[in-house]
């Protein structure tokens, strides 16, 4: 077995995860810190340097960590590492140049990807993907993320924003607002918060109603139980987000011929109500040829995205020879 060790981080906008890693992905220690969002980008860099410090100096004699991988928050440009795009939910983190300023913290090679795409190279690389080299991953949440590995790479794209699943179109999306600004996308229909607000308006208790307003209504999780239960209306607007993401996938799979599917996320625990109008819609919308493929949960449990993001250091991290110029931190802090 290598020496070699690896350390792993998924940035959020409410937790750091951190990990310490093997080079066959087994995780030899674990952290979890807040993210100190509100108090700007420095803060949290500070924040992700310290924990990953930690973990470091927990290898055992004769061990070496050999990489750093980084899921976060945004879209990322590869394979610079820096932020292209981030939401509020980390302010300022937008133009952060993310590897270069860990690498030379941390004197290590490091390598940043979006916290979907690290998710899905860990279920590639360590969980239900295993033993594949293609794989099409999508999570539903609050929601909808996606990626999609073709020979073991990630599709990143030009931009950095390759797989954003939830922002293609969807017929059963007609005439919805995405959180993205447009109308008609995926998110729109699938989501946790699209099946929170299409439940709030069929009982009139959603906005623009006279009797409240979406943070009113039912959680995600709690219409889910409803559906199971036999509500009608739940039972309806779970379906309704099932079946239109079951055509999506249909649709990818006969574009892309991965070997199987991974569908992560809140919504993958939500048993048959979810699960049975998924696989139905989307092998009915796939060729006949690939009507086969496995769709499947998650295999990973605690910390998967930052054990994704470990496993992708061990394959993809850049040699330590960065010729670019050294950052100032001025230069990009006060980006928002």
């Amino acid at each position: 077995m290598s020496a070699s060790l690896y350390l792993g981080a998924d940035i959020g906008g409410t937790k750091i995860d951190t990990v310490l890693t093997d080079g066959a992905g087994e995780m030899l220690a674990h952290r979890r810190v807040p993210t100190p969002a509100q108090d700007g980008p420095v803060a949290v860099l500070d924040a992700l340097v310290a924990t990953l410090s930690e973990l470091r100096a927990l290898a055992p004699a004769g061990r070496t960590v050999a990489g750093a991988g980084i899921g976060t928050h945004g879209v990322v440009s590869h394979p610079e590492g820096s932020i292209a795009v981030a939401s509020q939910a980390l302010p300022g983190w937008t133009g952060t140049p993310l590897r270069q300023i860990v690498s030379e913290r941390l004197d290590l090679p490091v390598v940043v990807d979006n916290d979907v795409n690290v998710l899905a190279y860990g279920e590639l690389a360590l969980g239900a993907g295993r033993g594949h080299r293609d794989l099409l991953f999508l999570t539903v949440g609050t929601g909808v993320g996606g990626a999609v590995i073709t020979d073991g790479n990630i599709v990143r794209g030009q931009h950095g924003s390759g797989g954003e699943i939830g922002h293609a179109p969807s017929s059963a999306a007609a005439g919805l607002p995405c959180s993205c600004g447009a109308v008609g996308h995926l998110d729109s229909i699938a989501s946790g918060t699209a099946i929170r607000r299409a439940y709030a308006e069929a009982t009139h208790t959603g906005p623009g109603t006279s009797t409240g307003t979406l943070d009113r209504g039912p959680e995600t999780s709690e219409i889910v139980v409803l559906a199971t239960k036999g509500d009608p209306i739940a039972r309806q607007v779970v379906t309704n987000a099932a079946h239109a993401l079951g055509e999506a996938i249909g649709g990818l799979v006969s574009v892309l011929d991965p070997a199987l599917v991974v569908v992560a996320g809140g919504m993958a625990s939500s048993g048959s109500i979810f699960w049975d109008p998924l696989r139905n819609a989307a092998r009915a919308s796939t060729l006949p040829l690939l009507r086969g493929i496995d769709i499947v949960g998650s295999h990973l449990g605690a910390a998967a995205a930052a054990r994704g993001a470990a496993a992708l250091a061990k394959n993809e991290t850049p040699p330590f020879t960065d010729t670019t110029e050294t950052i100032q931190e001025s230069s990009w802090k006060s980006v928002s």
